[in-house]
C-alpha cells in the first residue's frame, strides 16, 4: 500500500503532541549530606523527583529538577495518547489492507 491515510492521520496527530515521553514520574523523599540538617533530624527529609522508564528491557531512572515536573508530566502525558493513537492507527491501517 503506497498511500496510508491512517499514517497521514497518525503523523499529523503526533505532531501535535511534542514533547512527548514514556515512563512515570514519582516524588520520594531523601536525607541531604548535612549533618545538621533539621529537616533530615525530623525524618521529613527534602522532596526528590525522578523519572523511572524501560530502555533495552532495563528498567533505568533519572532525576528531575522540581523546575521542570510540569514539562516533565506534560510530555508523559502526551505519550500516553500517542501510545493510544499508535493503536488506533494500527487499527485503522489493518482495514485498509482487508479493504484492497
Amino acid at each position: 500500500m503506497e498511500k496510508s491515510r491512517a499514517k497521514e492521520k497518525l503523523a499529523a496527530a503526533v505532531e501535535k503532541l511534542w514533547p512527548a515521553a514514556k515512563g512515570s514520574v514519582r516524588e520520594y523523599r531523601q536525607k541531604c549530606v548535612k549533618a545538621e540538617c533539621p529537616r533530615c533530624k525530623s525524618g521529613k527529609g527534602h522532596p526528590v523527583w525522578q523519572l523511572t522508564y524501560y530502555m533495552a528491557g532495563r528498567q533505568r531512572s533519572k532525576h528531575i529538577p522540581r523546575s521542570l515536573i510540569g514539562d516533565v508530566k506534560k510530555a508523559l502525558e502526551n505519550g500516553r495518547k500517542i501510545e493510544d493513537l499508535l493503536v488506533k492507527s494500527g487499527l485503522a491501517y489493518i482495514d485498509e489492507l482487508k479493504a484492497e
